[in-house]
């Protein structure tokens, strides 16, 4: 079994492309706006309307957004209209990781991970 994609329902998913492209996804398919699908590597990224989603608006699902700099992705996050929850946490080894709200409140999480040494 692999992971096919995740999807946040979205009241207006329409109105969130512009900010998960400001972050720096792309793309890959759009259904008259009641189904977005975004490319990445492995899994896609998707927003889906009310009426094509298979639940209600969750605000218990968190999807993490992998970055390379956390400062300049927040940056870009809350000039798109994100709101940053708390503080950004450093969990040591681990890396960093921030909990934002999209424009529509859907919870999002960047998570970047500590540079390995010789990198």
């Amino acid at each position: 079994m692999k992971l096919k994609h995740v999807y946040l329902t979205a009241p207006e998913p329409e109105a969130l492309v512009h900010f998960y492209e400001a972050l720096g996804l792309t793309i890959r398919f759009s259904d008259c706006g009641k189904w977005i699908q975004f490319a990445e590597d492995k899994a896609a990224f998707c927003l889906a309307s009310p009426a094509e989603s298979a639940s209600e608006q969750s605000r218990n699902a968190v999807v993490v957004f992998e970055v390379e700099d956390m400062d300049a992705a927040l940056e870009r996050a809350r000039a798109e209209g994100a709101e940053l929850i708390g503080k950004v946490r450093d969990m040591g080894a681990h890396g960093r990781v921030a909990h934002l709200k999209d424009p529509q409140r859907n919870t999002i999480q960047f998570f970047q991970a500590v540079a390995k040494k010789g990198s």
